[in-house]
């Protein structure tokens, strides 16, 4: 590279470094909870793995294995403190963002191609800092005994498509032939119990070789279920493990499932497990029980045409016009068609229901006792509970289903 760029970026060096700190105090909580007297401590930190950055990118030459030791020294550094590893990662790539704007911002008319060859720079060494960071990372908490988080490092290998026999080979792990992926949402709040978080660990903690992590993306447990030879036996497994989470957290679940048959089918099993649960939480009478793409074909198709999804969901627009009549229709979905369940959950006399379905049948001309009126109504209520940004059925896991999800605050751990 030429020195004009260069020279200005190492001009600005001191106030590079300081603008990657803040970002990482203000952006990730992990660094924001540290007291003051650890930010100046983190200043310097950044300083020691900047340094070769520019060394190095200047030279256009791959960072030596010296220049990577910065990086692996902060690594064990924060698995000795309990540093989560997703901080770990958050921190990097926050303050790798925040560096990068700065060094862009140098750039002046004359430059030529400094700058491109820059990035290109840093999109070839990036990859090789991080997989430094998360080996010496991992390392640290095998020799510590400490294996959570190196196990969720395990796990979000394999559901971002990366080899994770190294990993799993540190976390003393027996790859299987393939994974079945569950998805959970249920709201996990600060307030939950001590109790009913330590009964639904005890519960995933019983599987051998089953991989789990609290989940923002669909507000609740992402979890991999070890797959050896016939995936039937893994279903019925996650069947009783549904079960048992179900009457540990004393709540019902939303569940979908997908089948991984290899390991590198991981990610994509992630996505289609993501799609049948935005379809498994529209639906007004889901069990507690896993739920695949397949049994919901209907609600597929539904989901994937907008002009049907209006027209079913316009079925209930003269429930409006009554009180409660659209409450009462769903508590009826919710209870299996069972009135005397349905009376009993919505506090009303059996004459009321029966006056209530009576007006759900004159309002919308669809009778809840019939095949035909249960099919419709169970389709509409499905149709209105759907995200309101159309093509859930297509959401993508980072955008789609965050919006039409809850955040999980994370209290349980891994």
């Amino acid at each position: 590279m030429g020195s004009g760029f260069v020279a200005r970026l190492t001009a600005r060096r001191d106030a590079t470094a300081e603008s990657m700190r803040n970002a990482m105090t203000l952006h990730v909580p992990a660094y924001a909870a540290q007291p003051s007297s650890r930010h100046a401590a983190l200043l310097e930190e950044v300083h020691d793995t900047w340094r070769p950055v520019l060394m190095r990118s200047a030279q256009n030459e791959p960072l030596t294995e010296a220049d990577l030791e910065p990086y692996r020294a902060l690594a064990r550094k924060r698995a000795a403190s309990s540093f989560a590893l997703r901080d770990v990662r958050t921190g990097f790539e926050v303050a790798h963002t925040t560096g990068l704007r700065e060094c862009l911002s140098t750039i002046e008319t004359g430059d030529g191609d400094e700058p491109i060859a820059f990035i290109a720079w840093g999109v070839r060494e990036l990859p090789r800092v991080m997989g430094a960071v998360e080996g010496a990372y991992v390392a640290a908490c095998s020799a510590a005994k400490s294996r959570t988080e190196a196990r969720e490092l395990l796990l979000d290998r394999l559901v971002t498509g990366k080899d994770a026999r190294d990993t799993a080979a540190s976390v003393g792990i027996e790859l299987p032939s393939g994974y079945l992926v569950l998805l959970c949402r249920r709201r996990f709040h600060e307030n939950d119990s001590a109790l009913r978080r330590s009964a639904l660990q005890g519960q995933l903690a019983a599987v051998p070789g089953l991989l789990w992590r609290t989940d923002p993306a669909v507000g609740g447990l992402l979890i991999l279920l070890p797959v050896h030879m016939n995936v039937s036996v893994t279903r019925a497994v996650a069947r009783d493990l549904t079960t048992a989470m179900v009457q540990a957290l004393g709540q019902r679940l939303n569940i979908a499932e997908a089948h991984a048959d290899k390991l590198d089918a991981v990610p994509a099993a992630v996505r289609e497990a993501q799609q049948a649960l935005t379809l498994v939480t529209a639906m007004p009478d889901a069990e507690n029980r896993p739920y695949s793409t397949d049994e919901l074909l209907v609600e597929l198709a539904v989901a994937r045409q907008p002009a049907l999804r209006e027209r079913l969901t316009g079925l209930l627009a003269p429930l409006q016009q009554g009180t409660d009549l659209r409450r009462t229709l769903e508590a009826l979905f919710d209870c299996g068609l069972d009135r005397q369940r349905t009376t009993a959950a919505l506090h009303i006399h059996r004459r009321s229901l029966t006056y209530r379905i009576q007006r759900i049948r004159e309002l919308t001309g669809l009778d809840p006792s019939t095949a035909h009126g249960i099919q419709l109504l169970r389709a509409a209520l499905t149709a209105s509970r759907l995200p309101a940004a159309s093509g859930a059925a297509h959401a993508d896991p980072a955008t789609g289903l965050q919006a039409a999800a809850a955040s999980a605050t994370g209290p349980l751990g891994n």
